[in-house]
């Protein structure tokens, strides 16, 4: 019989949700019960035992030597630096507790986990890098984050395939550039968003193949053009040289008048790219996602963020890439791994459940920090026989507590609700986080008030520093947050060299503003607000119909496919 859409009420926030069709088939394919939280709560639940970026100091508790963690050094759990954990010093089974069917899977879960060595940070084969977590095969990076494949790359988030970015997300495959979000196939690009193939141009909205060009929007193949309108290239070089973009305060300005120059520019429902059959945002190349964000050579996948080249059959996943297949409810898993459901970081790992921390490994249940393993329940070694024996018997008796399927219990999360990347998606005060279970890290991050820049008396060019500025010795303050924060020498290099003023804010408060910028990743459904005389429409309002990021208490002007595409120039 054919399965019909069902609705179902979360148990958590009490709304009410849909179960499609399409989502019974795949639950039936994993052979999980259907999801009593709603796609929000699942990911809300999710994204708290995820800490991307707010790192601390702390001793490693195997070689004693100082490391940067994301595990405050008030955690009493056992935190190995990157090289320890990678390293045979690390002999995960020893840990191994027995299951007890008198107890609660996740009670014991949560013992296991106590006591298992956790990676101060979560990196592999990275070369000449510092302050990377989640990343892999990246050459002389620093403080990058969800990223992989990329060289000279400082302060970005969730790029692949780049070199000499700095404040960058969601990139791939650009170079050279600074403080673009959602961009491919880009060189030199600056203060732009949403772009693919331009090259030697700054403050673009929505451009493709467009090249020296400044201030411009849903532009399409051109050259030299300021606010959408032509120059040549004498006239732009000059007007171009006039605006000082080199200042700060250069900057700043142009930053205002783009701002309202695009303001009444129509915006298209999505920014997606040879989508089909698919509902979400920023996607390209993918078919038959739904309610995806951030998705590119994927199909088959649902509910999730991140995922991404080749990802196939992911469901309530965050992050699911480069081969991943059949993941469902999991957080971070990549690297050809596949039939994983509730687990986190199982890099190149299949037909894992509950597991966190376990690359390289298969057929585990309930394991913490198991490198290679098999075969394992609670990091205990079974035969193949008595491993399926055991573990039928643990998911039958969680199916009966009706908890098989669903993601580990907020209380036991290692982190605060305020470290958690649930921060960025679903923002909360600390009472309201507590009000909802969820934990909360009062240990302070950074420093205040040692800062030895005056910014009132600073160069507003980056051309005007003095020959002896030593950046190594200067601290600054974040205009926005107060917080101090350092540049580095290949940084200011970098400045130098694109002529870019330096930042006035910290890392931090530059990368929330570019994530308030992309939208939360939720969908509304509304009508094209299109009353052009369009052949599509005949002259009258066009009244089709779409899910779209852009709520309808948001002030742009937000048109569907065919009217947007006759706006572009």
């Amino acid at each position: 019989m054919e399965n019909k859409s069902q609705n179902v009420v979360c148990q958590n926030c009490k709304a009410s949700f849909t179960v499609e069709p399409d989502d019974f088939g795949f639950y039936e394919k994993v052979n999980v019960p259907l999801p009593t939280f709603c796609p929000d709560c699942r990911a809300q639940l999710r994204l708290c035992f995820r800490n991307e970026r707010c790192f601390y100091k702390r001793k490693c508790n195997n070689c004693k030597k100082e490391t940067i963690s994301t595990f405050s050094p008030n955690k009493n759990y056992p935190v190995w630096c990157p090289l320890c954990w990678w390293s045979d010093d690390l002999d995960s089974k020893k840990y191994a507790i027995d299951y007890d069917p008198n107890k609660s899977f996740f009670e014991q879960w949560n013992k296991l986990w106590n006591k298992t060595p956790k990676p101060a940070l979560f990196s592999t084969n990275d070369v000449r890098c510092s302050y990377l977590n989640l990343t892999a095969d990246n050459k002389n990076c620093y403080v990058i984050i969800e990223s992989s494949n990329n060289e000279n790359c400082i302060n970005c988030y969730w790029i692949q395939l780049s070199k000499d970015l700095i404040d960058c997300s969601f990139a791939n495959k650009v170079e050279l550039s600074y403080e673009v979000d959602d961009c491919y196939d880009c060189n030199n690009l600056r203060f732009s968003k949403g772009c693919y193939s331009c090259l030697d141009s700054s403050f673009l909205l929505d451009c493709r193949g467009c090249t020296n060009c400044l201030g411009c929007i849903n532009l399409r193949q051109q050259k030299y053009h300021i606010f959408n309108e032509p120059y040549t290239q004498e006239e732009y070089e000059k007007k171009l040289k006039s605006l000082h973009l080199d200042t700060y305060s250069g900057v700043e300005s142009f930053k205002k008048e783009f701002q309202d120059f695009t303001k009444d520019k129509p915006r298209k429902f999505a920014e997606i790219f040879n989508a089909v059959n698919s509902t979400g945002n920023y996607m390209t190349n993918v078919k038959n996602n739904r309610n995806c964000f951030h998705s590119y050579d994927a199909e088959d996948n649902a509910y999730s963020v991140h995922a991404w080249r080749g990802a196939k059959d992911c469901v309530d996943c965050n992050t699911a890439g480069r081969g991943a297949e059949l993941i469902y409810n999991s957080l971070n898993n990549g690297i050809e791994a596949s039939n994983v459901i509730c687990g986190s970081i199982c890099w190149g790992s299949q037909f894992m459940e509950y597991c966190v921390n376990c690359p390289n490994s298969n057929n585990c249940f309930g394991c913490a920090s198991l490198k290679k393993g098999s075969y394992c329940i609670f990091n205990k070694q079974y035969t193949k026989e008595e491993y399926k024996k055991l573990r039928a018997e643990i998911i039958e008796k969680m199916k009966q507590e009706g908890i098989y399927g669903d993601f580990y219990p907020s209380n036991i999360s290692a982190f605060g609700y305020n470290e958690s990347s649930a921060m960025d998606e679903f923002p909360l005060t600390k009472e309201e986080a507590l009000k909802k279970g969820f934990k909360w890290e009062d240990t302070e991050r950074g420093t205040y008030g040692k800062e030895t820049i005056d910014w009132k008396n600073f160069p507003d060019s980056i051309l005007e520093l003095p020959s002896d500025f030593d950046v190594n010795k200067e601290v600054f303050i974040c205009t926005e947050c107060n917080k101090n924060y350092r540049i580095i020498t290949d940084e200011l290099s970098f400045y130098k060299r694109m002529q870019i003023p330096i930042p006035r804010n910290c890392p931090e408060c530059r990368h929330i503003k570019r994530f308030k910028n992309r939208g939360i990743n939720k969908l509304w459904h509304r009508t094209c607000m299109c009353n052009k005389e369009h052949m599509s429409h005949e002259g009258i309002p066009c009244n089709v119909e779409f899910e779209t990021t852009y709520s309808p208490d948001r002030p742009e002007i937000v048109y569907c496919e065919k009217c947007y595409q006759q706006e572009v120039y």
